[in-house]
């Protein structure tokens, strides 16, 4: 089981959402979202996929894996998942213990994971302790409209897909209120606006969005690790507070929740230690009464690794899957929502590794 490849392949998938590019970070937007693929091979054949998280064709991010992460993961055995995991972490925390590192440690641990599963001949679930469920039910994550008659429009045409749950990327108060008007009794809403506002604007918005029935009210305060400051937001009462996608280990959740700044904890598995640290994290949540409901902005290895890591909860959480209409799959039908819910894959490992002509024709 000694690793004797390792590589990492950047995908760049174009996508159609209805609307303007969704996202610039900083740069010119565009309709195309990353697949950072993390591929391990043993001697003796067996192939782990993972994926670490990526966004704007980061050439740099692939780099800085290669050059950084993988040499120190060549020989090692498969078998070891938490121990090379630690020692990664270990060896590489000077730079940085959330970021660009710890996005290639968990595409590294999903691989790992991946190969236990192909070598056990074991579906993923079945290693986390077996399914509670055969599928998941899937919330339509929207990119964000700014306009009251685009994002009516998108929910409407996500209820008339199957969704009955979905979540919103608006900081408009208007637009949040077309949005939940347009859903009306047919599907429950939850809001995310990724982090905008002082601890002072995020409590006036707390209050204006007070009467709209949000499920959750998802990352309010910038920056992110501001925790006292989301616990002030909290502590109004007006919506369960969800947080999480931007942490780096299980040590920033204990963090959250030591605050009092969370309800819902959501881990993002290619950014935050992969497999093994959702695990930890899902146990941790069980003990201190946390809801955990992981981050999954992905299409890639990561969105395959956490439909098992949902489907092994007791209560699955729902899944989260970005409302876009992509140029091809990178897992054929495996990843397409039907009827509101995503099917756990059965196969070894994952249960779907990448369609290697996918991955020919977009590979960066």
């Amino acid at each position: 089981m000694k690793i004797v490849k390792a590589e990492t392949i950047l995908l760049a998938l174009p996508f159609e959402c209805g609307g303007l590019p969704p996202w610039g970070w900083g740069g010119k937007p565009a309709n195309s979202f990353d697949a950072l693929l993390v591929r391990l091979e043993t001697e003796d054949g067996i192939v782990g996929w993972g994926e670490a998280f990526s966004r704007m064709e980061d050439r740099a991010l692939k780099q800085m894996i290669d050059d950084r992460v993988l040499p120190l993961v060549l020989g090692r055995d498969a078998r070891e998942v938490t121990r090379i995991k630690h020692d990664l972490e270990f060896n590489l925390h000077n730079f940085g213990r959330v970021g660009p590192v710890m996005y290639g440690i968990a595409g590294v641990d999903i691989a790992l994971w991946d190969i236990a599963g192909k070598a056990a001949r074991r579906p993923l679930v079945d290693l986390l302790g077996g399914p509670h469920a055969d599928r998941v039910e899937v919330y339509a994550s929207l990119v964000r409209y700014a306009s009251e008659d685009a994002v009516a429009a998108a929910v409407k045409r996500a209820i008339g897909e199957g969704y009955s749950w979905i979540k919103l990327h608006e900081v408009s108060v208007p637009v949040i209120a077309a949005a939940v008007e347009a859903a009306g009794d047919d599907a429950r809403v939850m809001l995310d606006t990724n982090c905008p506002w002082s601890v002072e604007e995020a409590l006036d918005y707390d209050r204006a969005l007070a009467g709209l029935g949000l499920h959750w009210l998802e990352e309010p305060v910038w920056p992110p690790e501001n925790y006292a400051g989301l616990a002030r937001v909290r502590a109004a009462g007006n919506h369960a507070i969800a947080s999480g996608e931007n942490a780096g280990s299980l040590f920033d959740f204990v963090a959250m929740h030591d605050a009092g700044a969370i309800d819902i904890a959501q881990p993002d598995v290619a950014k935050t230690g992969g497999v093994t640290e959702l695990v930890r994290i899902a146990n941790y949540c069980h003990a201190n009464g946390l809801s955990f409901s992981p981050h999954c902005a992905l299409f890639g290895p990561g969105q395959i690794a956490t439909i098992h890591l949902t489907a092994a909860e007791r209560r699955p959480p729902l899944f989260e899957r970005l409302y876009l209409d992509f140029e091809t799959e990178l897992f054929g039908r495996a990843a397409v929502v039907v009827d509101g819910h995503l099917s756990v894959p059965r196969g070894p490992g994952l249960g779907v590794d990448p369609d290697p002509e996918v991955v020919d024709r977009y590979r960066i």
